[in-house]
């Protein structure tokens, strides 16, 4: 039986609006339609139609849409209300904005920018329709001052002009990044320190190494729950180089899930078992130091719940 479970989306959703976690592969109506049996079939067919329905925070019309354990689907179930950009918000699940930038919880499976294969489906370009719905003209830009891989979900944080862009990235390095990683087995210590020379590859692998010229990176980790076959960290990173998480784990001999780039040999997840869970900046415009946090996503949590091997 296709399940979904409901969840809450720290406030941003509103009356109207509904996000459900799938926890079994399916097909998009075919889900609808099991998460709300209290509305007939031409209701549930008209969210589609009407474009109120999204998958990990991209519009999604066709009744064939493949669904995976662990994806996101928010429905706009009142079609009169919210309004286009209320709606757009509750899709880029903000953290918090203001006139300088805007923080989300990402999904995962959301690019953070576009490549040359795919343009739309990236969490830069929610955050401008969201920006820009309702004006009738492309007047406000967003500029990156980060990134997430595609596979890791959470905190991922957008400026709303060229100078807090500069501004945050000038003062990166007293950013404070920590995230949840659900990787295989158990470290042989419950915290330590990972240090190595991080370089990329033709193949755009990165890897561990002592030659000259690749980049310092320190990885800081304590172990918070273990079920013995599946384990929960808490990664503090003191560096951030790209994939720096990810090999890291997998040099210490617990590769995070649903990594198979980089070892990990389960997917229980359907999906890469890495959340940047909090983030602490220093504001571009009141220098104050801001923190903000996510909670663990769900499918994650039911894996490190399990009672494993």
């Amino acid at each position: 039986m296709l399940q979904g479970v409901l969840i809450g989306y720290n406030a941003c959703l509103m009356p109207g609006t509904e996000t459900l976690i799938v926890e079994e592969n399916s097909q998009l109506l075919a889900f609808l339609l099991t998460s709300f049996p209290h509305l007939g079939r031409n209701k549930v067919k008209s969210f589609l139609k009407y474009n109120s329905v999204s998958v990990n925070g991209r519009i999604a019309t066709r009744h064939d849409h493949p669904l995976h354990t662990g994806d996101q689907v928010s429905v706009k179930t009142n079609t009169t209300q919210p309004s286009e950009k209320e709606f757009l918000k509750s899709l880029v699940n903000i953290v918090y904005e203001d006139d300088t930038l805007i923080v989300i919880n990402k999904p995962s499976g959301l690019l953070t920018v576009a490549t040359e294969k795919i343009k739309n489906d990236t969490a830069i370009h929610l955050v401008n329709e969201y920006l820009n719905s309702g004006s009738g003209r492309r007047e406000k830009k967003i500029f990156v001052v980060h990134r997430l891989d595609q596979g890791a979900s959470g905190l991922l944080v957008f400026a709303k002009t060229h100078e807090a862009k500069h501004e945050l990235q000038n003062h990166w390095d007293q950013t404070e990044k920590h995230y949840y990683a659900v990787v295989e087995g158990k470290p042989q210590e419950e915290t330590g320190t990972v240090i190595s020379y991080l370089q990329e590859n033709s193949r755009m692998k990165v890897y561990s190494t002592t030659r000259g010229g690749a980049k310092h990176s320190v990885t800081r980790y304590k172990l918070v729950k273990s079920n013995g076959q599946f384990s929960l960290l808490d990664i503090h990173l003191q560096t951030g180089r790209k994939h720096q998480i990810r090999v890291h784990m997998a040099d210490i001999g617990t590769p995070i899930i649903g990594d198979d780039r980089y070892g990990a040999k389960t997917n229980p997840a359907g999906r890469l078992g890495l959340h940047s869970y909090s983030l602490s900046i220093i504001h571009p415009v009141t220098k104050k130091r801001m923190e903000f946090k996510t909670e663990l996503p769900h499918v994650l949590k039911k894996v490190i719940d399990s009672k494993g091997a």
